[in-house]
Parts: C-alpha cells; structure tokens; sequence
C-alpha cells in the first residue's frame, strides 16, 4: 500500500533537507495532512509515528540508488548523492514499519513498547542528579503525582507514561515540564524501590 504521505514528506524534505521525527510530524499535523487517528492518545500518537515512519521508508526505497535518505528516530536528512550501495537487505525498524499489520496495533501491545521505550529512556538519565527526597518533598510529590500511599512501581510507571505523554514535546507538551518530571520520576522511583 501506498502510503499518502510520502508526497509531502518529500515537499519538507526538498524545503529542508534535515529533520527530526518529531518536527516532521508535527509540521505534517500543523499543515493538516495527519489528521487524529484514534480516540486513545496512545494508539493515536503510534498510528501518526508510524505513518510517518512508513512513509519515510517508502521514500527511502523510491528514492535509492539517486538519492539517500538517512532515516534515524533522531536525525532524517536526504543527501544528494548516490548510494554507493544498496540498502541494507535486513534492516529489523524499516522491516516493522513497512509491515501495515503492525499500524492497528491493539492497545496492550502499544503500551508494552512505550513500557520498553521509557525503561530504556530512563536508563540513559543522569543518575548523578538524582537526589534522595526527604519524607515531606516525597509526599508532597507524591501528591502532586496524585499516587496513593504506599504507590508501587507499576503505578508509578503508569503516571509516568500518562505525564510524559502529555508533556512530551512531540505531543506539543513543554520541553522544561518534560525534563521536570523526568527528573522527579526518577526521584520518585529512588524512594519506591
């Protein structure tokens, strides 16, 4: 299947020939070329990074040997030249994201790779920086995490993911607010285990 985004990636790639996934998903939902896909935030946000990821991919392919379009979650940028060889026969991402079966993916399997996605993601924080909280900074934490007395790490994680996904810049949530809970789920997870 053709995906109907692949003309207007292309557009933005030609306008700016380096991007990252985030920017260009939301430059397609501001021009109105993604529409919401889904009731669920979550499924939502999944279907909208998957389409986009789809047709990068797509283009990928269309655009090789002339051209190269470097596909990274972090960095895309098309290069004008040739590839000097083709692309990789097995490439596991490009593999899922060309597979439609994985867009209507259920709602538990989305939740277990932003599960898997935020493990890893936390991992990488400085732990340095993480400070031990006194009794009353945890409740007063606590509370404004609205988690009950005695919260389990699997609660934590919980209100973690639905606090990321609305302050996640890709979410057109705020950068500083991000980074703040980050560091207090850390410090919250410090204190659960």
């Amino acid at each position: 299947m053709v995906n109907p985004l692949i003309d207007e990636i292309f557009y933005l790639l030609l306008e700016q020939p380096t991007w990252k996934v985030h920017t260009l998903a939301s430059a397609l939902s501001e021009s109105g070329k993604i529409e919401p896909l889904d009731a669920d935030p979550q499924k939502d946000l999944f279907k909208r990074n998957f389409l986009v990821m789809n047709g990068l991919y797509q283009l990928q392919t269309q655009l090789a040997p002339e051209q190269q379009l470097q596909i990274a979650s972090l960095h895309i940028e098309l290069v004008n030249e040739q590839i000097s060889n083709a692309l990789e026969s097995h490439d596991p991402l490009r593999d899922y994201y060309l597979d439609w079966q994985n867009f209507d993916t259920s709602s538990e399997e989305i939740d277990a790779l932003l599960t898997d996605f935020w493990q890893r993601f936390s991992s990488f924080s400085q732990k340095k920086d993480i400070h031990p909280l006194s009794q009353q900074q945890l409740l007063e934490l606590q509370q404004a995490w609205q988690l009950p007395v005695g919260f389990s790490l699997k609660e934590l994680q919980k209100r973690w993911r639905q606090l990321a996904l609305k302050h996640h810049p890709d979410r057109q949530g705020c950068a500083i607010e991000f980074k703040k809970i980050q560091l207090e789920y850390e410090q919250l997870k410090a204190s659960c285990s």
